[in-house]
């Protein structure tokens, strides 16, 4: 027994430190906006340490909580791929919203350009007050990659005076994180100059958790404070009616509330965040 237990041991020390010695480089998406005016950003996706063969990634056909097919892949363009040193690298589109790279190197850097003038629950909006990201919408991705975790940064926040709201990881900077794509997906992102009602509120077990409402609209922060108020009193019979809340990731909750006149309607729940 003490043998079996000893090589039990041993293969789990062995693995944990394949694991951490293997474990795969994050996926880093770099977003900027030059020409928001004009509904558009410019992403930089950079794939490290990607696999020997064909490289195929492609725009998604789906968003979380829909039941429609959306072509999302039909708001990109300029789309093109090279390596570290800024060597291009040949592009195929295969099929409307999937593309290959044959040959490539270690490292692979893709960049275009995405357009967005509706903002909902599913699409992307971006114009000089505001970039609304639902992340399908939004953001390319590797076929086969899923479990890479993946970090964001989000530039030219200053230049528009954009704080940032979402669900994902803050990892300091303009940089935010998700264990990987899906968590990702999951995560939209809304970069404007919102106004901000927070509280805590306290589940039995005595854990502490925020509730954030961060609203892009023209009212005032008295307006958003009362109506915050409003917001608090239905996350306190929440927690009536089921004894508790969830245990948030990161402790906190964000509701993304867009009431700008540019806003077309409509919303989706997330994770740890509802649009």
């Amino acid at each position: 027994m003490k043998k079996l237990l000893f090589i039990a041991a041993v293969s789990f020390y062995t693995s944990a430190l394949f694991a951490q010695k293997y474990s795969p480089a994050p996926i880093y998406y770099n977003v900027s906006f030059p020409n928001a005016v004009h509904h558009e950003a410019e992403i930089v996706m950079t794939i490290p340490q990607a696999p020997k063969g064909p490289l195929r990634f492609r725009m998604s056909r789906s968003s979380p909580g829909r039941y429609a097919t959306h072509e999302f892949g039909k708001n990109v363009y300029n789309v093109s791929a090279f390596t570290e040193k800024g060597s291009m690298l040949p592009v195929r589109q295969i099929d409307g919203d999937i593309y290959e790279i044959a040959v490539h190197p270690s490292t692979v850097n893709i960049s275009y350009t995405l357009f967005g003038n509706w903002v909902d629950g599913t699409y992307a909006g971006i114009d000089a007050g505001q970039a609304h990201l639902n992340m399908p919408a939004t953001f390319m991705w590797v076929i086969g990659m899923d479990r890479r975790p993946v970090k964001i940064q989000f530039n030219n926040i200053d230049k528009y005076n954009w704080k940032v709201s979402t669900q994902l990881k803050y990892e300091g900077g303009s940089i935010y994180a998700a264990p990987n794509l899906q968590y990702m997906m999951d995560s939209p992102v809304e970069l404007s100059a919102y106004k901000n009602a927070s509280w805590e509120i306290t589940n039995p077990t005595g854990k502490r958790q925020r509730i954030n409402l961060h609203i892009y609209s023209d009212d005032t922060q008295q307006f958003v404070d009362a109506f915050g108020k409003m917001v608090q009193k239905v996350t306190l019979e929440e927690q009536a009616v089921f004894g508790e809340l969830p245990a948030y990731d990161y402790g906190e909750y964000t509701f993304l509330n867009n009431v700008h006149s540019t806003v077309n309607g409509d919303g989706m729940e997330h994770r740890n965040s509802t649009v």
